[in-house]
């Protein structure tokens, strides 16, 4: 998948009506302008706080689950009667952008088609596709399914497979159309049991990666993946593999339906994968020490490889919504604006249907060699954004994805922020992932993650404007140092914080309209500053001193 333009018609937090960004060149034959699309090249968005970088990740998020909510017919009945297809929020948009026609692993620009969806306010969205080279008249695609006839609509075969939503600092926004999909995947699931009826996976395609999904991407990327993969969180985490972790199921036998009682094919793998289980009317707790033949019985048993057994824990954790009243999932589904923390109860472990324990990894100490058992709630918080970000982009290797990253940075140090890039690019050219399949957009305050992607992947947002490319602004931000990257991006040209900076510039003031100094005046302003370190800021004030000194 490969994005080309968005434009947004309605007012959308920071976003005003007339909003465009064109995301790359739209394809044309003369110039083979896709080459770069076999390549590793993520998106940067960058600027300062409040312009709206992390507007368009929630635009993108809400308009593919709008799109999602009428293609699908597997909803539950409550929210097929609350759900109108003429009302999105954005209320008016363009997006264009191309996916692979079969949703297979080609690499070449002719599999690919370009998808229009155009919404205007109070009508349903409009779909058109072009197949290669994109020079046909559009054809059109239905966008709306009946909903009881059980087909979905055309348009879900122009969808994504997945659309990711990571966010390091929380932004409540950009999970909103994930937590309604979080509780429709429980729906479906739970009409599926009541009616006994088959359930594989859930029909939406959008996934939010919180801490508990996290821990299975890491599980998951450790059991599938090879080790040559995985190297990178063993050189920067030191991490060097899972040791051991146990399931537990609560079968909540209180409640008549039999909560996991469509799924006891999958849990039954989950057994011959165990090193020991014990059951009762209760509970099931499943414990597992990681080998290779541990490896192999999941391999063995979960046969579509890595990310069906990411489902598998997928649909475990959704059913942990089962305590969730009717009343609050009205409220959710029905929810236009800003849905506010607190709204769906964060239930107890005996609540709960399912959750990880004693979940240790093998960490390896840096300087002493040394490796210890850690449960992976004991990693800071960089360790863990590392583990996150990167796992969620091997796991996806073989998927026509959409990433949506929103400062996965955060809590990094400087030496992970450089590397970032890198590590996650190596990594997966190392899983033989196919770039054609996905677009990565990460927003960023980092000035190394920028100065590692390219000018015309870099967007520059500033509030009030329509965002521009780097390249745009004829700024070559790829190797480029940090100090210029914060002048130019962040409008930053100081290179010391703000308050050891006011003491130099008040010198500056000082000496402003001098001719001349003395030795002895010119010693004692240097000496004001003996208690600052080296800076650029520092330099020019002696480099003046010297030049006034008589």
């Amino acid at each position: 998948m490969k994005l080309l333009s968005l434009e947004i018609d309605s007012q959308y937090g920071s976003i005003k009506s007339g909003f465009k960004l064109q995301f790359r060149i739209p394809y044309d034959n003369l110039n083979h302008s896709t080459q770069d699309w076999k390549h590793f090249h993520p998106f940067c968005f960058a600027g300062l706080n409040g312009s709206g970088k992390s507007n368009v990740l929630e635009v993108l998020a809400n308009i593919f689950y709008h799109i999602e909510c009428c293609a699908n017919v597997s909803q539950p009945e409550m929210f097929i009667t609350t759900f109108d297809p003429s009302s999105a929020k954005p209320s008016a948009f363009k997006l264009q952008y191309y996916i692979q026609r079969d949703k297979g692993f080609s690499k070449e620009v002719n599999d690919l088609t370009l998808v229009t969806v155009t919404k205007k306010e109070n009508e349903i969205p409009v779909m058109q596709h072009q197949p290669f080279p994109f020079d046909s008249k559009p054809i059109p695609v239905t966008v709306v399914a009946e909903k009881y006839s059980k087909i979905q609509a055309e348009a879900k075969k122009y969808l994504p497979d997945l659309i990711v939503g990571y966010s390091s600092g929380e932004n409540e926004i950009l999970s909103i159309p994930f937590l309604k999909t979080r509780l429709i995947h429980f729906d479906e699931y739970y009409e599926a049991v009541k009616n006994k009826l088959a359930y594989n996976e859930p029909e939406s395609s959008l996934i939010y990666i919180d801490y508990e999904m996290s821990q299975a991407v890491l599980l998951s990327n450790y059991i599938f993946q090879d080790q040559k993969v995985l190297d990178p969180l063993h050189t920067e985490l030191g991490i060097k593999d899972i040791k051991r972790f146990r399931m537990n199921l609560n079968l909540h036998p209180e409640d008549s339906i039999g909560i996991l009682s469509r799924y006891q094919t999958v849990i039954d793998k989950f057994k011959s994968c165990s090193t020991s289980y014990y059951e009762d009317k209760d509970h099931i707790i499943l414990d597992f020490w990681i080998n290779p033949k541990t490896k192999d019985a999941f391999k063995l048993n979960f046969e579509d490889g890595i990310f069906e057994l990411f489902r598998a824990f997928q649909i475990l954790y959704t059913l942990n919504y089962k305590m969730v009243s009717e009343g609050i999932k009205s409220d959710v589904y029905e929810s236009k604006g800003f849905y506010t923390d607190g709204k769906v109860p964060n239930p107890s472990p005996e609540d709960k249907v399912f959750y990880f324990l004693d979940y240790y990894i093998e960490k390896e100490d840096k300087i002493t060699k040394e490796v210890s058992l850690l449960l992976m709630k004991n990693l800071s918080d960089g360790e863990q954004q590392f583990l996150h970000t990167l796992g969620i982009c091997l796991m996806l290797r073989d998927k026509t994805t959409l990433l949506l990253l929103d400062e996965p940075e955060t809590h990094f140090n400087p030496d992970w922020r450089s590397k970032f890039v890198q590590i996650l690019q190596k990594s997966l050219e190392e899983s033989g992932s196919n770039n054609m399949m996905k677009d990565i957009l990460i927003t960023s305050h980092s000035p190394f993650i920028i100065s590692d992607c390219f000018p015309d992947k870099v967007i520059v947002f500033e509030k009030g404007k329509q965002p521009i490319s780097a390249q745009q602004m004829g700024f070559r931000t790829y190797g480029t140092s940090i100090d210029i990257i914060m002048e130019n991006v962040f409008k930053k040209n100081n290179t010391i914080g703000d308050k050891s900076k006011d003491e130099i510039d008040k010198i500056q003031v000082e000496i402003k309209n001098k001719k001349s100094l003395t030795k002895a005046q010119v010693t004692e302003l240097k000496n004001k500053t003996n208690h600052l370190g080296d800076s650029m800021e520092k330099i020019l004030l002696f480099a003046k001193l010297n030049q006034l000194e008589k």
